[in-house]
């Protein structure tokens, strides 16, 4: 998307009519040119009208993210920020800036609409223009890869921990890291580690947030809710942003200094399975036994018949029995 795109969007943010005229006039270009330009937009997504005598108007306001009104609202904002309005991943570009920069631990990296977003086991994330928040950062791993154990724990937690006072509504996290609100899953989180686990290596947390998804999107296989409905303020997009990078930024300067230590306090009032019938999903087995919370490195703890049983991270699915 280019500068014009970008300001034409501006423009039309407000949800009301705008002449070809008018805004042909703004952005110094043609009628036809802002036909074109129109066209383009539909094809990320973005509804508009068009409507003779009166012009174009998008289907409902955009609160378009600002990365200056972003680092107003951050702990830090001397660490890099960046903000595309459509990219095709942004774990993706967290790589690609680690390979030609020096970054600085929580460097972020924001996009409007992704066109390759994943999620956790390959699957595809649903990234529509102007509605979530997608978002990864970088955090290095001074001590190489086993300094990460847990750390997809650690920012769930201080995700969920940080959001819940915002919200109606119980906010859970669903072993090892998707946070639900109510039953209904509102946040992805991906953990993506390079390096050796002897050496120095590096973590890319993506964060992927439905904070205004209409319920009738495509492409999406289980149950899931938006925080628009359960926020107890109007939702502000730049500011909800903000928040969330401050919170994983927290959640993995804690996670270097105590591991879980903190996290364990309060871990059963944010799990969302804990004390609760589960089976686990591994490979082609399947078991059985009642969710017992994690221990200290971020395993997931069930008791079975023979004895209690740990369990770790990867191709392993949790659901309620």
């Amino acid at each position: 998307m280019r500068d014009l795109d970008t300001q034409l969007l501006q423009l039309l943010a407000d949800g009301k009519f705008h002449s070809g005229e008018q805004l042909g006039e703004a952005l110094g270009i043609s009628r036809m040119a802002v036909n074109k330009r129109i066209d383009k937009l539909t094809m990320f997504g973005i509804d508009v009208f068009r409507v003779s005598g009166k012009g174009y108007r998008l289907a409902h306001t955009l609160d378009l993210l600002n990365q200056t009104e972003i680092e107003r609202h951050l702990n830090r904002p001397e660490i890099p920020v960046q903000l595309h309005h459509v990219t095709g991943s942004t774990n993706d570009d967290i790589r690609a800036l680690m390979r030609t920069n020096s970054l600085p631990a929580g460097s972020a990296v924001l996009a409007e609409m992704q066109t390759a977003g994943r999620g956790r086991r390959g699957k595809a994330w649903v990234s529509p223009f102007g509605t979530n928040l997608y978002v990864s950062l970088y955090w290095p791993l001074k001590h190489g890869l086993n300094a990460a154990v847990g750390m997809s724990v650690a920012v769930g937690h201080a995700i969920a921990k940080t959001i819940q006072p915002h919200l109606h509504g119980q906010v859970n996290v669903k072993w090892p890291n998707d946070i639900y609100i109510e039953q209904q899953k509102a946040v992805g989180i991906l953990v993506e580690l390079e390096g050796q686990a002897d050496g120095e290596g590096s973590a890319i947390i993506g964060v992927g947030a439905n904070l205004m998804m209409n319920s009738d999107v495509s492409g999406i296989d289980q149950p899931f809710t938006s925080l628009k409905r359960h926020v107890k303020a109007p939702l502000l997009r730049n500011q909800w942003a903000a928040m969330i990078i401050n919170a994983i930024r927290d959640g993995l300067q804690q996670h270097d200094r105590v591991g879980l230590q903190e996290t364990l306090i309060d871990w059963p009032e944010f799990d969302l399975y804990f004390n609760k019938p589960v089976r686990i999903l591994l490979g082609q087995h399947e078991y059985t036994g009642i969710a017992k919370g994690i221990d200290e490195t971020g395993a997931l703890l069930v008791e079975q018949a023979q004895g209690m049983k740990r369990y770790f991270g990867g191709e392993i699915s949790v659901r309620a029995k």
